[in-house]
């Protein structure tokens, strides 16, 4: 029987497909199985990071400034304050000028009595020159980062089921380098959380404390600065004329050149 070009072109076509569906190596099965396993975790949808959360997580900071006739004693109120409620000073500065003090305190407090602790502050310092408070609500980042961290574990459990079935050396360490990669992720997310938290559960605050001292015009003390510095001036004057020597040989040349000229002259 003659096999006619239509006939031949069909069978082409199912040898073609029958290729195309015959069982991969376990390479190829292992990169599919990848794949499948990873596409299994859903990312983050907008709705849910963007989702409401009755219990808000925030971050509060802020800087107050107080003008004060003892900068000592209230520090020690400031300090009295910080103990009752848990808070500490976490770095301490003090600038001092001849009419006035300035004193730095960078507190932290738990954020629960942040605002009480202002309040007492403003009520035994007084009212404050200037004051600037900044919240900051991180509920979502901080939640988003809770179901990254899951999603991340949940592909770990099913690279480790992979890895069970690896049979080859290349498998395994695709594999392996794959799960190395998710607990590096894993690891950064936990970090976050952890510095969120203590963000959250602490608040920073940074006071100032001002104090204008007396002027006293202090007159022995600026007599004897006034004869140290004029003593100074005197000795770089002298270095002055040290380093002009060549000029002072040229001009004392000059003069006595002048003079013998001069008294030629006369005669």
């Amino acid at each position: 029987m003659r096999i006619r070009p239509i006939h031949y072109m069909v069978f082409i076509a199912l040898l073609f497909f029958a290729s195309c569906n015959s069982p991969t190596t376990n390479s190829n099965y292992t990169q599919k199985s990848i794949q499948e396993y990873a596409d299994a975790v859903n990312p983050i949808s907008e709705n849910q990071s963007s989702e409401e959360y009755s219990n808000r997580l925030l971050i509060k900071n802020g800087s107050i400034r107080f003008r004060t006739e003892d900068w000592t004693q209230s520090k020690e109120t400031i300090t009295h304050h910080l103990k009752t409620f848990g808070g500490s000073i976490v770095h301490e500065n003090i600038d001092t000028y001849d009419y006035s003090v300035n004193v730095y305190l960078d507190c932290k407090v738990p954020s629960d009595n942040f605002d009480e602790f202002l309040n007492l502050l403003e009520k035994d310092l007084g009212k404050p020159e200037s004051k600037s408070i900044r919240v900051e609500d991180v509920t979502k980042y901080y939640r988003d980062t809770e179901a990254r961290i899951q999603n991340k574990k949940e592909l770990e459990i099913r690279y480790r089921e992979l890895l069970k079935q690896a049979k080859t050396i290349a498998e395994i360490l695709e594999i392996e380098s794959k799960l190395n990669e998710i607990r590096f992720e894993i690891e950064q997310y936990e970090q976050l959380l952890k510095n969120y938290d203590a963000q959250i559960s602490y608040s920073q605050l940074s006071i100032n404390l001002f104090q204008e001292t007396k002027r006293d015009f202090q007159f022995a003390k600026r007599i004897f600065r006034s004869i140290s510095n004029g003593w100074d001036n005197f000795l770089w004057f002298l270095i002055g004329l040290v380093e002009l020597w060549p000029f002072l040989i040229a001009i004392a040349i000059f003069i006595l050149f002048y003079r013998k000229k001069r008294s030629k002259a006369k005669d």
